[in-house]
């Protein structure tokens, strides 16, 4: 019975066992990784399917034979670490070889297999292919090798933070440009180090970055020794699972980039010398003031502010001290202002001011007159006193403009009207004004076309001797016969020549025609007379001067010595010393200087000696009531003497009675001119007095 129950249980054993060697042999033949067993000499006792399939060779070629799949230079090897292997399994890599000769990294396990005594009697090995792995390990490994040098060597500065913004990692780079080392700013919050009004832009940066998009921005931050960086920074969030866990930075400095951008900006809205805004800057911020005017119903006005004689002191003291001069005023202007309000230079002498938010007419007022008052206060620049005033002209939004360009040209008549009336000063618009500046605009184009039209002729006032009764000279003045408005004095038109350079040409043509009509008189056998002809500042300052009137006594014929040219004290003011040589140079052309309009500028003896000249022409004020007012007589007496001292020849004119011809006669002036001898006449009627003059 006993037995019966062993047999049973013997076969049941054996059933199990073959159902077991069954499913291992089922497993080892579809394993994945390639199987065989190797005895002690090296020779293959048994492979699975899997080992055809990685190796290519069947197991009819293989059981019984040495190693195929090891590469011959490599047997040895093999051989030594089975020995090595013979108490315990260790895997490795192992260098193998296909049927088709082509190789492959393959993962080696190698298991001794003992016997119930524990000898090893042969070897279980497991090789898999990981061609695929190691070549994926290689690309990882060659993009960490480059991740790191790019994150070690490169220049800018790239750095991690968490969500919370602080640094988790740093590159050397970041103590290039920050200063600190990367140690000591890790675990650090990374807002410590940027300027206050950067650090909400960046928390906001971290808030989107949790969008998944890239972010970028400038900011700023101190440098450990102190100085400002500037920094533009793209920042690319880091997702784990798809869940952002912090951003990645790369920051480049661009302080210089910056400073270059805050240089060309200064240089596009400052005026370089004063450092105060420029035009574009002005008009910029008026455009802006203009704007939140209109949204909240207010006022605001616009200052045009000009230096008045400021050219008189540039010409005569020289550009550099003038220089001083713009910037001791825009120190002075700047200290009426408040930091709401704009002051400009334009250019030149003149600056603008803007002030917003008016709180009426009166604060315009309040602030011109502050203006005017501290111009005007005596300035000392390189040790001499100069006194100054200015005259504003003020234009109000929304009364006098609704836009940039119409309050500033506004503004700017104002300001002219109040030059005209006798300037330190200040004027609001009006809309009279406007229609005086469109009569100017007007004027100035009849004006350019005048000369293209030969609209311009010359009256002529003789010059006469009253000791010999003889005409010595003529006085050549402009006319202008306007084809609608008549003949017009120069009065009304020389002024806005002169303020349109216009007078360079006109001034020409006066040179010309009057020495055409003088060598014209010669050749009739008329007695040598002068032909005197008023140089304008502007025309004197002219570095073509000379030439061109070298060009036209060529060209007209006339001796150079009945030309005379007439300056004004304003005129031989203005840089006394370039004066001096452009005279000069006029004296050896042959031709005579006289100063006209003599004792009404700031001329003095020691001046007056220093200049080549032949004729002093005393003004008409001092002649009118020369009879009766002491004053005028002492002044003429005196201008006499001295012109008698520098051996000056003496023109008076404005002669209009006898009783004047007589005193200045017996005073010792005995050339003059005036409507007692005749009125400035054209050459028509000029022929006919010539004719009966004795």
């Amino acid at each position: 019975m006993s037995t019966s129950r062993d047999l049973e249980a013997y076969r049941r054993m054996e059933d199990e066992l073959r159902t077991m060697k069954q499913q291992f042999e089922a497993l080892i033949n579809n394993s994945t990784v390639a199987f065989l067993v190797i005895d002690l000499t090296g020779h293959i006792v048994r492979v699975n399917d899997t080992f055809e399939h990685t190796f290519g060779w069947t197991q009819e070629e293989v059981l019984g034979h040495y190693l195929p799949f090891i590469p011959e230079q490599h047997r040895l090897l093999f051989e030594e670490s089975l020995l090595k292997q013979s108490f315990f399994g260790i895997a490795s890599e192992e260098l193998c070889l296909r049927k088709d000769g082509t190789q492959f990294i393959a993962s080696e396990t190698v298991t001794p297999i003992r016997n119930e005594h524990g000898d090893v009697t042969s070897f279980a090995c497991i090789l898999r292919d990981i061609t695929e792995r190691k070549a994926s390990e290689l690309r990882l490994n060659v993009s960490e090798q480059r991740y790191k040098s790019l994150f070690e060597n490169n220049p800018n500065a790239i750095y991690s933070v968490d969500q919370t913004g602080r640094f988790t990692e740093l590159n050397p780079a970041v103590e290039a440009i920050s200063g600190y080392k990367p140690e000591e700013l890790l675990n650090r919050d990374h807002s410590e180090l940027l300027l206050p009004e950067y650090v909400k832009i960046s928390y906001a940066n971290l808030q989107a970055a949790k969008s998944g998009e890239r972010q970028e921005m400038e900011a700023s931050f101190i440098h450990k020794n102190g100085h400002r960086v500037d920094l533009s920074v793209i920042s690319l969030p880091i997702q784990v699972d798809g869940e952002m866990v912090g951003m990645y930075c790369i920051a480049q400095d661009i302080t210089e980039r910056k400073h270059a951008e805050r240089m060309i900006n200064r240089m596009a809205f400052t005026d370089c010398l004063t450092d105060l805004p420029n035009r574009r800057l002005f008009k910029q911020r008026l455009s802006e003031s203009i704007k939140e005017a209109h949204a909240q119903d207010e006022q605001l006005a616009v200052l045009f502010i000009d230096l008045d004689r400021f050219k008189i002191i540039n010409d005569s003291l020289g550009h550099a001290f003038g220089d001083h001069v713009l910037q001791a005023m825009a120190e002075r202007l700047k200290s009426c202002i408040t930091p709401q309000d704009t002051l400009s230079r334009m250019g030149g002498d003149e600056f603008t001011l803007l002030l917003p938010k008016l709180n009426g007419i009166e604060h315009a007022i309040t602030v011109s007159q502050r203006l005017l008052q501290i111009v005007r206060e005596p300035l000392v620049v390189e040790g001499t006193e100069v006194h100054i005033t200015t005259s504003i002209g003020i234009a109000l939004y929304p009364d006098n403009g609704l836009d940039t360009d119409t309050l500033m040209k506004n503004a700017d008549i104002a300001m002219y009207r109040i030059k005209e009336r006798g300037k330190n000063n200040y004027q609001f618009f009006s809309d009279v004004m406007n229609e005086d500046a469109v009569q100017n605009l007007q004027l100035e184009r009849e004006l350019r076309k005048a000369l293209e039209r030969d609209e311009f002729i010359l009256h002529y006032q003789p010059q006469v001797n009253v000791v010999t009764g003889q005409i010595t000279g003529m006085e050549a003045l402009i006319r202008w016969q306007h084809p609608v408005r008549g003949l017009l004095s120069p009065i009304h038109f020389i002024p806005l020549a002169e303020e349109t350079g216009l007078i360079v040409p006109i001034g020409e043509w006066v040179l010309r025609k009057a020495c055409q009509d003088g060598c014209r008189w010669s050749k009739l056998g008329r007695l040598p007379m002068r032909i005197a002809v008023n140089l304008s500042l502007i025309q004197f300052q002219e570095e073509t001067l000379v030439q061109n009137i070298q060009s036209i006594l060529d060209e007209t014929g006339l001796e150079p010595r009945f030309l005379e040219l007439e300056i004004t004290e304003s005129i031989a003011m203005h840089n006394v010393e370039q004066v001096v040589a452009k005279l000069e140079q006029l004296v050896k052309l042959g031709v005579q200087i006289s100063i006209d309009d003599f004792g009404t500028g700031f001329s003095s003896l020691s001046y007056l000696k220093k200049f080549p000249i032949h004729k002093l022409k005393i003004d008409r004020s001092f002649i009118t009531d020369i009879t009766s007012d002491p004053d005028d007589a002492s002044i003429v007496s005196a201008i006499i003497a001295m012109a008698n001292s520098l051996k000056l020849n003496l023109i008076v004119e404005g002669v209009e009675t006898e009783d004047q011809q007589f005193y200045l006669h017996r005073l010792g002036c005995f050339e003059m001119q005036g409507y007692l001898f005749s009125r400035p006449l054209p050459v028509s009627l000029l022929d006919q007095l010539l004719e009966q003059w004795v």
